[in-house]
């Protein structure tokens, strides 16, 4: 719909116009009655014309044995047709000049279409049709393409894309670029001129020609099949134009591929000497047989760089490769290293933990381990971010807490120690919250630092009074404030239990996708109160392994009986 509105809009005076006088020969010489006299009298009122008549007529292009010295004598010997189209093609040429049309390449485009033109004569005598005819509707079949450009000059940028364009990839181009194509304008313009109507027939379908009808159109089959085959010469892989132009020339009106070889080799030395006949400058032609050797070396150089790009890829996937086997060696080594760090299950010692990574390397941690006195110190940490920075620190930090804490038995003390060293040597905006304590299981009394760590839960279910209490953090995490002092807080564990666990716990999401939370972690450590505690442990992990968004965070989990 929108093709068909733009191209109503297009009014005759929008358009250039021949000569008045060539218009009244072409309509003069359609009409069967009319006289060699009568048409040499319309070409005098144009002195010009009949010139240039006469030089094109007495040139190499028409081949005539004497010398033609008027008009009259170029109807006898030419014929009403003949002549007919040789005054169009002059009037077309002349229609848009140089000038009309500026920062267009007007010699090209006219070069291109003395191409089509001549492949479409050849082929009129290959499939017996009427060469003059053949000739001027190859020379005219994509002049709507130069009326589009003439009409919108804004687009003269868009012709050497358009030009190594496949016919039927230029066709759909014109139509996305001007909302209408060269195709409908040239049948438009034959319309205005009143040109033949069974030339502007095959100028306007010689796109949409069934290929299996071509008796009923020959010469549109002729001009889509000389479209195709002057494609070679204009694209940037002829060598598949050729296989293109072969198949299409084929259907269209049966001419093999040999036949369009010799055609095209015929044609750079047809283009220089029709150029010269019509008064059209061109450049020097490229032989055929040259056309192609330059596509095949640049198929070679293509194939040849491709096959490099291949080989480098292969090794650059293959040193990839190499190096994510070495990386996953190294991660696996850190991997065993951070649970070697983690303390064994031990039976004896009444504290049970559970670390799950969310990357590879985790920045949770938890440790405890007996005194020479029975005592129990224990601790868990997260260290802030993620990443090889994070296991970093956390393995200083629990080395440190291990090897200070079998001789610092006071957990404030021994934080404010640890405290200082992350301090002195810990990245910038790095720190680490962290539960530490000391248990006494002999009579259940629990002495503990919560330094910015989220509040450890105490249950005791046969708690008389208050039987959950949390334990919230008053002292800000590790590595942030140098020479933080701590304090500690006492309490007895009695018959309870005490839940230390790091934020990827209570920020983790539960099973409906919404975040557990402190007292959604309250409400199911209460439902697990008479579970095995390796049952506990298990279940929270796994309820906060089902949900849709998966882990978010490292989950540490530690458990004081």
């Amino acid at each position: 719909m929108v093709a068909v509105t733009q191209l109503e809009r297009i009014k005759p005076t929008d358009l250039p116009a021949p000569p008045q006088a060539a218009l009244q020969i072409i309509r003069a010489c359609a009409r069967e009655e009319v006289t060699s006299h009568e048409i040499s009298d319309i070409a005098e009122t144009n002195p010009a014309l009949t010139a240039e008549l006469l030089r094109v007529a007495n040139s190499p292009l028409y081949g005539i044995s004497r010398e033609v010295t008027s008009i009259s004598n170029a109807v006898a010997v030419l014929g009403l047709r003949a002549l007919r189209n040789l005054v169009l093609c002059i009037s077309i040429h002349d229609a848009i000049n140089k000038e009309a049309i500026p920062d267009f390449d007007a010699e090209v485009f006219w070069e291109d279409s003395l191409r089509r033109a001549l492949i479409a004569r050849q082929l009129a005598v290959l499939v017996k049709q009427d060469v003059d005819e053949s000739f001027t509707a190859g020379l005219l079949q994509d002049f709507g393409l130069l009326i589009l450009f003439y009409l919108h000059p804004e687009q003269t940028t868009q012709w050497q894309r358009l030009r190594v364009l496949s016919p039927s990839e230029r066709l759909q181009q014109e139509q996305e670029i001007f909302s209408v194509t060269h195709t409908e304008i040239g049948q438009k313009l034959t319309e205005f001129w009143e040109l033949p109507e069974s030339l502007g027939e095959a100028i306007g379908g010689h796109h949409a020609h069934i290929y299996t009808n071509s008796e009923q159109n020959p010469l549109s089959a002729i001009l889509q099949a000389a479209d195709w085959i002057s494609h070679i010469f204009t694209s940037n892989h002829p060598s598949q134009a050729l296989k293109d132009a072969s198949a299409k020339t084929s259907q269209a009106i049966g001419i093999d591929e040999q036949k369009i070889k010799a055609l095209c080799a015929s044609l750079p030395e047809l283009v220089t000497e029709a150029a010269i006949s019509l008064g059209l400058k061109v450049e020097q032609q490229v032989e055929f047989e040259q056309v192609m050797r330059d596509a095949n070396v640049r198929l070679a150089e293509e194939n040849s760089s491709y096959q490099e790009l291949t080989w480098n890829l292969e090794k650059t996937l293959r040193e990839r490769d190499a190096l994510a086997a070495a990386l996953n060696n190294e991660l696996e080594l850190a991997r065993e290293i951070q649970a070697s760090l983690l303390p064994p299950d031990n039976n004896d010692i009444p504290v049970h933990g559970i670390n799950v990574s969310a990357k590879e390397l985790s920045g949770d941690f938890y440790d405890f381990f007996k005194l020479d006195d029975g005592r129990v110190m224990f601790n868990l940490g997260d260290v802030s971010g993620k990443g090889m920075h994070a296991a970093l620190l956390m393995a200083k930090t629990s080395s440190l807490f291990r090897c200070l804490g079998k001789k610092n038995h006071s957990p404030a003390e021994l934080l404010k120690t640890i405290n200082h060293e992350i301090c002195e040597t810990s990245i910038r905006g790095m720190f680490v919250t962290m539960v530490a304590g000391i248990y006494n299981p002999q009579d259940g009394q629990i002495t503990l630092v919560n330094a910015g760590n989220p509040p450890p839960v105490l249950f005791n279910p046969k708690a008389s009074e208050k039987k959950i209490k949390l334990l919230a953090a008053d002292t800000p995490p590790l590595g942030i404030v140098l020479g933080m002092c701590y304090e500690e807080v006492s309490f007895n564990l009695q018959q309870g239990h005490l839940y230390i666990y790091s934020d990827g716990i209570t920020e983790g999401y539960a099973p409906n996708d919404t975040e557990l939370g402190v007292m959604g972690l309250v409400s199911l450590i209460a439902s697990l109160d008479k579970a095995p505690v390796q049952k506990r442990l298990d279940t929270i992990i796994q309820h906060l392994s089902e949900s849709s968004k998966g882990q978010r965070d490292d989950m540490t989990l530690l458990i004081i009986e």
